[in-house]
């Protein structure tokens, strides 16, 4: 297939089978089981929901998954949570959701993915949502005073569990992306 086509395929929103919507649907469930096991303080929250959006990213690429993560975080919060959605929020995770896409899609589903490129992926996810996108967030929604000083105050301990967290991910990201089941049903419901 030519890149255009790849590329338009991979940044477009093409159409799901019955059974791709479905997959989709258990994704955003096993999200939201995933989200409920989470460690969660005043200002940092370790949860294992990456799983499920990266396998979103590797087979419905950064369009589908962006808008199931932002319907998922929609939904935890509004819904199951009690709490109030917040759009500022919501950047970090449509940021994710591109991300995730943009690094894990393949048009061969069954085709597995380098460490380098879950480790590049892990990394801008860690950086650039976790800890700078959703810093900020956070201190606009809860902080009274936005200073450089507050943004860094906040970001001292989210840093220290990146840094932690950064090696967790990163291997249980690659072992879940290259798994053989994960290999066998990517042939199996997109490669057709």
């Amino acid at each position: 297939m030519n890149n255009s086509r790849t590329r338009f395929l991979k940044w477009g929103l093409p159409r799901l089978s019955v059974q791709q919507l479905v997959l989709l649907a258990a994704l955003i469930a096993l999200s939201f089981i995933l989200g409920r096991v989470s460690i969660t303080t005043q200002i940092l929250r370790i949860s294992f929901v990456f799983l499920a959006s990266s396998l979103m990213g590797k087979w419905f690429g950064p369009i589908w998954t962006m808008l199931a993560m932002v319907l998922t975080d929609f939904v935890k919060v509004t819904f199951i949570s009690g709490g109030t959605w917040s759009p500022i929020m919501a950047i970090g995770v449509a940021l994710a959701g591109l991300i995730y896409g943009g690094f894990f899609y393949r048009e061969k589903k069954d085709q597995k993915l380098s460490w380098w490129t879950i480790a590049v992926a892990v990394l801008c996810i860690t950086v650039f949502v976790n800890l700078m996108t959703n810093t900020l967030a956070i201190m606009f929604l809860y902080s009274h005073h936005h200073s450089w000083s507050v943004f860094t105050g906040m970001l001292a301990p989210r840093l220290l569990k990146s840094v932690i967290f950064y090696p967790i991910q990163l291997v249980l990201t690659y072992w879940m992306l290259n798994n053989r089941v994960v290999l066998d049903l990517s042939k199996r419901l997109f490669n057709k």
